[in-house]
């Protein structure tokens, strides 16, 4: 997915489907390929546009096997800039738009939510502040 132009453009109803979406992760543990950073934000992107940027990515259930991915994909910025288009600067980032941020030490994949950034924590959805956001893709 190179561009906005290759992908769908939102759902109409997208804001009562990523609702539904956050509210159905709100208290779902993190889990290796099935609700980590970057699954989390793939996640919201199809409940909002119907498109999966993870569709073709190999499927991982391990930290070691996520590195990789990432490793290979040239790091986080640059494996989520292929699959979502250019980023945009921080402060663009709209609700339902995936960020890039820094947290403790990492950089994890998060949805903006209007006011902050929302990504899997170790027992749910963890709130994440914006000044920490240092990329983010129009979605």
């Amino acid at each position: 997915m190179a561009d906005r132009t290759e992908r769908q453009m939102r759902r109409a109803d997208w804001q009562e489907r990523f609702a539904a979406y956050v509210r159905a992760r709100l208290g779902m543990p993190f889990c290796w390929g099935s609700n980590d950073c970057c699954t989390f934000a793939a996640g919201a992107v199809a409940v909002i546009t119907d498109s999966d940027p993870m569709a073709d990515v190999l499927a991982y259930d391990t930290a070691l096997a996520a590195g990789r991915l990432i490793e290979e994909g040239g790091g986080l910025h640059a494996l989520a800039t292929s699959l979502l288009g250019q980023p945009v600067p921080p402060l663009m980032a709209a609700v339902g738009d995936v960020v890039l941020l820094a947290n403790d030490g990492r950089d994890l994949l998060g949805i903006c939510n209007g006011v902050n950034a929302i990504a899997p924590g170790p027992d749910g959805l963890v709130a994440l502040e914006m000044t920490a956001v240092f990329a983010a893709w129009k979605i």
